[in-house]
């Protein structure tokens, strides 16, 4: 496979020296000299320099000179993110915070030790390509030079001056990105992982590490959200491919994004972002291509169901024999009140597809516990993931649509996303490239079979759970050529599709990456299902991306160009209100009262609010909270069906325009979108709020204190920019300033109100024009992790304006806009 990057016409150390002679004058903004140099030794050299939002632009002349400024750079800004999480994954934060709440830390250690990911990648690491076991070596290198400069207690995030922010390993941080690639299988279920004892033995109950309290009744973890747009050459305005990147991911945490440009002169030269503490880029461009992702309808495990001996319940049926579980002392160090430690040791157990889990920690229900008769287990399709680092390394690299399709097919290493890619010759692409279990048509026919007899089967499908016999061999993954690991689907097989006018995913399945083009076929349901009906955000994005009606958000000629890709993505139109509204209008005109728990409502001041609003989530909306409380009173299967909403059924034939239509008013009975809308104007009351309260007074986000009001909508508005609460993250407890924020217009902790700590983070619009890539972007909480450094307040009220930042590319646009410059050595 040829990856050599593209080419500016430099050799690299004539680049390097440009660079660094274009910014060797005056001081700068913190006082740092343009153009001194930190750090010492000869193996790395790297040129930084920051522009606005503190974004750092990379310059070196090798991928390990490049990958060192990277480390280095991100140190500076999320020493505390990275230090804590190898903390996490090593199973010793007992050790380092004590038991914590419940004993969430002792949970949280034993069930990541259970888990084995860090063993496992250190056993890996071995056998590791040289270019990884070098990018991490020098991306280390960098991290540990600039806290060998600072020193702990200089580092500016909120772990200054804790003893256990120590010098990194690379085997460390290549286990970190082994352990996020698990984060939608086996990261899913630690607290199950812990509470596992046979009967009789059960431990307490685990509560896990994460912020974010699991809803009682959901298994998962609500998956992250997700928007990918890639424009093909007939909706582009200039014929070069267009692309939206706009992942939904928490605002607090590990899995916030961090941002950075890296060049290698005449090799490299790349823009986007990355999970915090890992190298490379994630998300974004090069000179050739951009990329996005968005998380997969699919299943990234699978759970089985054992049927155990009887008066042996570590041992199991399997087939026509009896298979002895495995057993593994696991021993934590807890640090006491005395500051002394003491060992907690716990036994764990496995069957042959991997640990055992008890999910009686959220479902008080045998069937899910470790009984005498059965226990549950599971299998993961992403454990043995070790080319996830070589993937993104070839991608960035990709001098085309061709080379970024083929590092999918050779390395097979993205774990739970679609892609969604486009190049400067205006191809767009889209696949559901994570990796997902292959079982047997044979299999698939009897698990489908089970679903519609078997109550616990359906119960765990709804909440994301593929539950099979465990103790039939029928159900085990099957081996497929092609396939990265043993048991999974290989890419072949994967569903995608190539189109010269858009594609896009907005986390349904894979069957509608284009208005008028499903992809079917010979698919597994674990990939995702067919003819099933779409979200409203599903929805909307596909009414914005079709719509060429000179009105529309591509314009006159139904091209776009980036200032009209930009201004599309924060569009903030809900698709029920622009289906709905008018007839509800219609209704509570018709009848302007409602009947709730005994009292009358007058619902004439609401119904007029709502004919003056014009459907948006801007910050100026009003009407748009009034909307959202009474979408927000209807179950949420409500919206996808023919019901008590909608008139219409979903009609697989029209997947954008059904369910349609308001459902009729029942005869003889309550109306429930009036009592709903009756419902909505009670909270408002409830909470002191008048009926057209705009929307930036109740939707806000917190930044180092400061209530910055936040636009866009959520799962119930069908809005593609999306934001709300929950943004799920396991940082350490330390990390006490970690705002929490109101769930709702009831919330009684604190203002009501929407609190924002979840949804767009960060928003990438490009465009391949003739003079090369262009780009604007956001990320709404910036790279630092200091909640007192301006920029990080900074970042959040310019999304909150909608005052997008170009993004400088070339070395005149970088230079001007630089704040500040600095070679690092090491």
């Amino acid at each position: 496979m040829a990856y050599g990057g593209w080419r500016r016409g430099l050799g690299a150390g004539v680049g390097l020296a440009l660079a660094m002679a274009a910014v060797a004058c005056s001081g700068d903004d913190d006082g740092v000299p343009k153009g001194s140099t930190v750090g010492s030794g000869d193996t790395y050299e790297a040129t930084i320099r920051r522009v606005e939002g503190g974004v750092p632009h990379i310059v070196g002349d090798s991928l390990a000179d490049v990958t060192f400024g990277q480390g280095w750079a991100s140190g500076e800004d999320r020493t505390c993110d990275l230090a804590d999480q190898v903390l996490k994954i090593r199973g010793e934060r007992a050790a380092t915070f004590g038991p914590g709440e419940d004993d969430a830390n002792v949970d949280s250690d034993i069930a990541w030790r259970a888990v084995g990911i860090f063993d496992k990648a250190s056993e890996d690491w071995k056998q590791a390509s040289k270019r990884t076991r070098e990018v991490l070596t020098a991306f280390v290198a960098g991290w540990n030079g600039h806290l060998k400069e600072v020193g702990v207690d200089k580092v500016t995030g909120w772990c200054a001056g804790q003893d256990w922010v120590r010098p990194l390993k690379p085997v460390e941080v290549y286990a970190y990105a082994r352990s996020i690639a698990i984060y939608a299988s086996g990261g899913q279920l630690l607290r199950y992982i812990a509470a596992a004892q046979p009967p009789g033995q059960r431990s307490l109950k685990f509560r896990g590490s994460q912020r974010a309290t699991p809803v009682q009744g959901t298994i998962l973890q609500r998956p992250m959200a997700s928007n990918g747009w890639a424009i093909g050459k007939a909706r582009s305005a200039e014929e070069g491919g267009l692309l939206v990147a706009n992942p939904h991911f928490p605002w607090e945490g590990e899995l916030r994004f961090w941002e950075s440009h890296l060049e290698i002169p005449g090799q490299v030269d790349a823009y986007g972002v990355q999970l915090s503490g890992l190298p490379g880029i994630g998300i974004g461009f090069n000179q050739d291509v951009g990329w996005t992702h968005t998380v997969s309808a699919g299943n990234r495990f699978t759970a089985y169901k054992l049927r155990l001996v009887p008066g042996k319940p570590t041992t199991y049926y399997y087939g026509a024999e009896q298979r002895e579980m495995t057993k593994r002392d696991i021993t934590v160090d807890v640090l006491g009140d005395d500051d002394k430690t003491t060992e907690v040791t716990r036994t764990m157990w496995s069957s042959h597809y991997g640990p055992i889990i008890d999910v009686g920690a959220d479902f008080d229900v045998a069937d899910v516990r470790w009984t005498t008769t059965s226990a549950l287990t599971y299998r993961d399709a992403n454990i043995d993931d070790d080319e996830i680092l070589d993937q993104y390394l070839d991608m960035v690299q990709a001098e085309g649509l061709d080379d970024l399709i083929e590092a999918h097919r050779e390395h097979q290493g993205i774990p739970l996303f679609n892609t969604i890619a486009v190049d400067k010759k205006g191809r767009a692409w889209y696949a559901d490239t994570s990796a997902t279990p292959n079982l047997s048509p044979a299999a698939i026919v009897a698990f489908e079979n089970k679903m519609k007899t078997d109550m616990l089967t359906s119960a765990a499908a709804d909440n994301g759970l593929v539950l099979l016999d465990g103790s039939n061999p029928l159900y085990e993954w099957q081996d497929a050529p092609g396939a990265r690991d043993p048991g999974l689907i290989p890419f072949d097989k994967m569903p995608m599709v190539e189109r010269d006018d858009y594609v896009f995913n907005a986390n349904d399945s894979y069957w509608l990456p284009n208005a008028e083009e499903t992809i079917e076929g010979d698919f597994s349901p674990l990939q995702g299902r067919e003819q099933t009906p779409r979200s409203p955000r599903t929805r909307e994005n596909a009414v914005v991306l079709d719509d060429v009606s000179p009105e529309g958000p591509s314009g006159e000629d139904g091209r776009f160009d980036l200032d009209e890709l930009a201004a599309a993505a924060l569009r903030n139109e809900g698709y029920t209100a622009r289906a709905l509204r008018d007839e509800v209008v219609k209704r509570c005109q018709k009848t302007p009262t409602a009947s709730v728990d005994g009292a009358t409502v007058d619902l004439s001041d609401a119904c007029a609010v709502l004919a003056d609003w014009d459907g948006r989530y801007d910050l100026d909306s009003r009407g748009a909270v009034l909307f959202r409380e009474m979408l927000q009173a209807f179950p949420s299967g409500s919206l996808f069906d023919k019901g008590d909403l909608w008139a219409t059924a979903f009609d697989p034939r029209s997947p954008v325009d059904t369910p349609s239509g308001l459902a009729p008013a029942p005869t003889g009975g309550p109306d429930p979108v009036l009592v709903n809308l009756a419902t909505a104007v009670q909270a408002l009351d409830k909470a002191g709020l008048e009926v057209d309260v705009p929307l930036g007074d109740v939707q806000f986000a917190l930044r180092d204190g400061k209530r910055i009001p936040i636009h866009g909508g959520n799962f119930f508005d069908g809005t593609t920019n999306v934001v709300g609460r929950g943004g799920r993250t396991s940082a350490s407890i330390l990390d006490d300033a970690i705002p929490d924020v109101p769930g709702g217009l009831d919330d009684t902790d604190g203002d009501p109100g929407y609190g924002v700590d979840n949804g767009t983070s960060f928003l990438l619009a490009l465009a391949f024009t003739k003079d090369g890539p262009q780009a604007k972007a956001f990320l709404t909480y910036g790279n630092t992790e200091d909640r007192k450094d301006p920029l990080y307040t900074e970042a959040t009220e310019r999304f909150s304006r909608k005052e997008w930042r170009d993004v400088p590319l070339t070395e005149k646009a970088i230079e001007e806009a630089a704040t500040s410059t600095v070679t690092v050595k090491g």
